[in-house]
């Protein structure tokens, strides 16, 4: 008796024709495998870059929660495409996930904010300052994030918010909470926005120009 299948050119996997359901599905589950990859392909190539130019255009710390939001759903192909550094797997994002909530407060500016647990992306961690050989801190800006990530109710179990301030350069430090209601103690190092440096760099600026101004 000879018995017809169906082959996946993609997997090999073998499907005999009474299981053209499962074939069907099998393509389907398939192809959003696939299209979810070379997204993550074409993110890795891009975010980066898209995200150096972003924050040459951010001055100050109160821009970033509405810059956040409105480009969240880049900043969250970006964590997925492992930007955000996330150790866990599961901590993705999916389509239906949405930010609804995004704020900054006690947003202070610190000529040596502490690299006791975090530091720049071009920086070294200091744990207290221990280490005479290390710097002490970096100038940046210290405060608190909170926020509100509404998901489906299937995902409810991982937290990927993190990750997406991660992998904006927003260092996190103590914090956590659920998705509907989450917070943390974040650092912006200058090193880390070009734009926010620019900005404290010609205050400084003017600062020395006013004190010389003040001497003669």
């Amino acid at each position: 008796m000879k018995v017809q299948v169906r082959k996946c050119r993609f997997t090999g996997k073998i499907f005999e024709e009474k299981d053209l359901k499962k074939y069907a599905a099998h393509l389907k589950k398939l192809r959003i495998e696939l299209a979810e990859k070379r997204k993550i392909e074409s993110t890795k190539k891009t975010f980066k870059s898209w995200l150096t130019k972003e924050k040459r255009n951010i001055h100050h710390p109160d821009d970033i929660p509405a810059w956040f939001l409105k480009n969240q759903k880049t900043i969250m192909n970006g964590a997925n495409a492992g930007f955000g550094n996330s150790p866990f797997d599961s901590d993705k994002f999916f389509g239906t996930d949405e930010f609804t909530k995004f704020e900054f407060t006690s947003i202070r500016y610190s000529k040596s904010a502490s690299n006791s647990h975090v530091h720049p992306d071009n920086g070294v961690s200091n744990w207290c300052g221990k280490d005479s050989n290390k710097p002490t801190g970096y100038k940046g800006w210290t405060g608190h994030v909170s926020g509100t990530l509404k998901r489906n109710r299937t995902h409810s179990s991982s937290y990927p918010y993190g990750a997406a301030l991660n992998a904006v350069g927003i260092k996190t430090g103590s914090g956590g909470g659920g998705n509907e209601h989450w917070g943390y103690g974040i650092t912006l190092f200058l090193d880390d926005w070009p734009g926010l440096k620019a900005a404290i760099d010609e205050m400084e600026k003017e600062e020395i120009v006013n004190r010389l101004k003040g001497i003669k």
